[in-house]
C-alpha cells in the first residue's frame, strides 16, 4: 500500500505553533487597549475599545480552549523575540488613533489573513476545532477592521503606522513564517506608555467636582429619573478603573483577565445606555459634567484597593436604590428604563460575585498580606469616608506617584 503524502501545510507541530502566536497576538492587544482606554479622550473610541477588549479576549479564550487540548501548558510565550519585541511596542503609540490604527489598520488585517490561510491549510477533520475557532474569531476580526475604517476615517496612515507594520514584517508576519527585513528604528513620535493617573475627555465635555459619590437627590419623579440616567453616561469611570486594574496585573491568571474585560465591556455597555436613554428623551450627553476626580481617586490606590472599592463599595452598595426605582419605573409604566436598569443590575451582581472570588489573589499579587475579611472592611470604611461623603481626597499628586 502506497503512502500518501498530504497537501496541508499546517502539521500538528506547527499547528501548536501558531496557535500560540495568535492568542500571545490577542492576549497583548487587549492589554494594550486596556491600558489606553482611560488615557483616551474621545468618548466614541473609549465605547469602541471596550467592545474590542471584549471581543479580543473572546478569541483568546477559544484559543486558549483549544491549546489546552493539544499542549502542555496551554499558555506559553512564543519563541520569537521579534514578535515579542513588536507587542511590547503596539502601546507606545503617539495617540489613542494611532494606537487603533496600528491595530484595526496593521495587525488586524494581518490576523484575517493568517486565520483564513490556516484555517485552509490544516488538516480539516483531524483540527475541526482550530477551524470552528477561526470560523467565529473571523467574524469579530473582519467586523473590526470594518469599523475601524469608519472610526478613523479622518485621520490618515502615517508615521506610527508605518513602524508597526515594519516590526510585523521583522518578526516573519503574524504567522512569523515571511521573510523578515530588518525591524526598522523607533520614530521620533513614539511616546513611551505611562499608566494613567487621571481620565481624559476631549473638549465637548466640562469636568466637575458635583456631588461625586453621593446618592441621587430626592427629588419629583422626572428629576430622579433624569440624574439616574446622567449617572449611567459616566459610567466610562468604571470602565476606566477597570481596564487600569486588568493593565496593572499581568501576572493574574487568564480567566481572571477574561474576567476584567468582560466587567470593562459591560460598563461602558452601561455608559452608552445613558448616552441612548439621554438621546432618547432629547439630551446631550456631553452636556453632562464629567466627574472624573472618581477615577483619579481610585487610581492613586494599588489595583487591589482599587478593585475592592469598586466592586465591594460602589456595586456591591448600588442595589437599594436600583431596586427603588426600578419599582417606580415599573409602576409608572416606563419600559425603557425598566429593561435599562433590569439589565445593569443583573451585570452589577456578576461584579460583585468577580470582587469576592478575586480579591484574595488579586491581593497577593500586589502584596497585600491580611486577611481578606479585615482588608474588605478596612476598604469599605475608607469608600464610605472619601467616596460617599464626596470628599475624594487625592492624597498623592499623579505626578510624584510617577516619580
Amino acid at each position: 500500500m502506497s503512502i500518501v503524502t498530504p497537501q496541508e501545510q499546517v502539521d500538528f507541530a506547527e499547528n501548536k505553533q501558531l496557535l500560540n502566536r495568535y492568542r500571545f497576538v490577542e492576549h497583548e492587544l487587549l492589554r494594550a487597549l486596556a491600558g489606553w482606554l482611560p488615557a483616551t479622550p474621545q468618548m466614541e473610541l473609549k465605547l469602541l475599545m471596550g467592545r474590542l477588549i471584549w471581543e479580543d479576549a473572546q478569541h483568546v479564550q477559544q484559543l486558549y480552549q483549544r491549546l489546552r487540548e493539544i499542549q502542555t501548558p496551554a499558555f506559553r510565550d512564543p519563541d520569537d523575540p521579534a514578535l515579542i519585541g513588536l507587542m511590547a511596542e503596539v502601546i507606545h503609540a503617539p495617540s489613542a488613533q494611532d494606537l487603533l490604527a496600528g491595530l484595526l489598520r496593521v495587525l488586524k488585517p494581518a490576523m484575517i489573513e493568517a486565520y483564513g490561510w490556516h484555517m485552509a491549510q490544516t488538516f480539516a477533520n483531524p483540527d475541526a476545532p482550530t477551524r470552528y475557532a477561526f470560523r467565529h474569531i473571523l467574524l469579530d476580526e473582519e467586523e473590526h477592521v470594518a469599523t475601524g475604517a469608519e472610526a478613523l476615517a479622518g485621520h490618515p496612515p502615517g508615521e506610527w503606522e508605518r513602524y508597526i507594520a515594519g516590526l510585523l514584517a521583522a518578526a516573519g508576519g503574524i504567522t512569523g513564517l515571511a521573510d523578515r527585513p530588518p525591524a526598522p528604528a523607533a520614530p521620533t513620535c513614539r511616546r513611551a506608555f505611562v499608566p494613567p493617573r487621571e481620565a481624559a475627555r476631549d473638549e465637548r465635555f466640562s469636568l466637575a467636582n458635583r456631588n461625586p459619590g453621593k446618592l441621587i437627590q430626592a427629588g419629583d419623579f422626572a428629576s430622579e429619573r433624569l440624574q439616574e440616567f446622567e449617572s449611567y453616561s459616566q459610567e466610562m469611570l468604571a470602565a476606566e478603573t477597570v481596564a487600569l486594574v486588568l493593565y496593572l496585573s499581568p501576572t493574574m491568571p487568564w480567566e481572571f483577565i477574561y474576567n476584567s474585560a468582560r466587567h470593562c465591556y459591560d460598563e461602558t455597555r452601561h455608559c452608552r445606555l445613558g448616552i441612548e436613554w439621554l438621546a432618547q428623551h432629547g439630551f446631550d450627553y456631553t452636556s453632562v459634567p464629567q466627574n472624573t476626580r472618581i477615577y483619579a481617586w481610585r487610581s492613586q490606590y494599588d489595583p487591589a484597593t482599587q478593585y475592592c472599592l469598586l466592586t465591594m463599595g460602589n456595586e456591591k452598595h448600588v442595589f437599594p436604590y436600583r431596586r427603588k426605582h426600578l419599582a417606580a419605573y415599573r409602576d409608572a409604566g416606563d419600559r425603557l428604563s425598566t429593561q435599562y436598569l433590569s439589565y445593569d443590575m443583573a451585570d452589577e451582581r456578576q461584579h460583585v460575585a468577580y470582587g469576592r472570588h478575586w480579591l484574595p489573589q488579586l491581593m497577593r499579587a500586589h502584596g497585600i498580606d491580611r486577611p481578606v475579611d479585615q482588608y474588605v472592611d478596612e476598604i469599605v470604611r475608607l469608600w464610605e469616608a472619601e467616596y460617599r461623603s464626596g470628599a475624594l481626597p487625592i492624597h498623592t499628586p499623579p505626578e510624584a506617584a510617577l516619580a
